[in-house]
Parts: structure tokens; C-alpha cells; sequence
């Protein structure tokens, strides 16, 4: 598996392109922004798109979805208690942009399986409900690669803000809980910041 991290928009967020090498298929983990962009590198990468999945629902992490939905024809899934989010993604982008928000929601929506076990023809993963930043976050965990996508419940040197109406700290501490169970030697990849450090390095646990 190999992963390209492409680094998009006003709040520079990790958009992932999970490529599978066996049969250049790929999924797009949190399509921030700049669809063209991240089209222009499916293209060049000759890749298959197969998914759009998303950590949460904030627009930095989802402005792009609608255009890639459209443009390859893909399901874009995101944890239903995140819907509110993205129906509001205009109105979320126009607040906290400086520039006229074009972007529409992405139409037809997925809700992620009630098991939280996924596959996406060789994609496996485990979804893991982390609220705290937002109601529906959700962290994306390879356990056969050791990997696990955190979107912004985990950051290397921090957690994502909690100070929102609807934000928890008590629930994204108990996320944290959760998460701090992983194997030690498991890579995050955040939605904002570097990416691939072990969970052991995250200054945010004592291990």
C-alpha cells in the first residue's frame, strides 16, 4: 500500500490518496480541497478511484467531494452524525474563509457500516467512532499496514479544538483512551501536520 499525502486549502489539510499497488486502485481519505488538483494527480498517478471517505465533517476536510463525486462517480461516506456538517458546508466555508464559497455538498452521502468493518475491494479497515472534535469523527485503522488515519482527533503534538458548540472534551478524551490502546508502532496520519509517526511519539499520551 502506498500513500500519496497531498497538502491542500487556506488550512493546509492532509488530504490521503490510499493507493493499493497490486491493481492501481486508490481511496481518498478527507478530499479537503482543490478538486482539480487532487484530479490532476489521480490522473497522472493512473490510478482507479474507488471511495471517498471522510474522518469528519468540518469543510476543510470534505470541500472537494462533490466535484470528485461527479467527476468519477464514486460514494463518498462520512459517519451520519456528521451529516448536519455537510449540509452545512457553504455556510461553515464562508465563515471561516476569506474567499466566495462555490463548493456544494457532496449529493449522494454514505453512511459508514453499523460494525464499523470496512472493505473496498482490497482495502480492510476498521472505522473507529473517536468523537469529541466533532460528533461523528471517525479514525480509519489498517491494522495489517499499522496504520490509522486521525483525522483531527489526533494530531503528533496536540488533539483537535473542542471549544465548538457541539464538541465534547469528555467524549475526545475517551477517544484518546481508545486510541491509546493501538499498538505503539502504529503510524498516524493526521488531518493536519506531519505524517507517519508512531503512536508512541504522540505528545499527547504517556506511555
Amino acid at each position: 500500500m502506498e500513500i500519496k499525502t497531498l497538502v491542500l486549502g487556506e488550512l493546509q489539510t492532509n488530504c490521503y490518496l490510499v493507493i493499493d499497488q497490486n491493481n492501481n486502485q486508490c481511496i481518498i481519505i478527507d478530499p479537503a480541497d482543490e478538486a482539480d488538483f487532487i484530479s490532476e494527480q489521480i490522473l497522472r498517478l493512473k490510478v482507479e478511484p474507488l471511495a471517498l471517505l471522510a474522518t469528519h465533517g468540518h469543510f476543510d476536510h470534505i470541500l472537494a467531494a462533490n466535484e470528485l463525486q461527479l467527476a468519477f462517480n464514486i460514494p463518498f461516506y462520512i459517519h451520519e452524525k456528521d451529516l448536519f456538517l455537510v449540509k452545512n458546508l457553504k455556510k461553515n466555508a464562508s465563515f471561516w474563509t476569506e474567499r466566495r464559497i462555490v463548493e456544494k455538498p457532496p449529493e449522494k452521502i454514505s453512511f459508514y457500516p453499523k460494525n464499523f468493518k470496512f472493505q473496498i475491494s482490497n482495502f480492510k479497515f476498521t472505522i473507529i467512532s473517536t468523537p469529541g472534535h466533532t460528533p461523528g469523527s471517525v479514525c480509519l485503522y489498517f491494522k495489517k499496514e499499522n496504520i490509522i488515519f486521525t483525522g483531527d482527533t489526533l494530531f503528533p503534538d496536540g488533539v483537535g479544538r473542542t471549544d465548538l458548540s457541539y464538541s465534547s472534551e469528555k467524549d475526545l478524551f475517551a477517544s484518546l483512551k481508545k486510541l491509546s490502546q493501538l499498538p505503539l508502532k502504529t503510524k498516524i496520519y493526521p488531518g493536519h501536520g506531519d505524517c507517519g509517526i508512531n503512536l508512541k511519539e504522540v505528545k499527547v499520551f504517556s506511555f
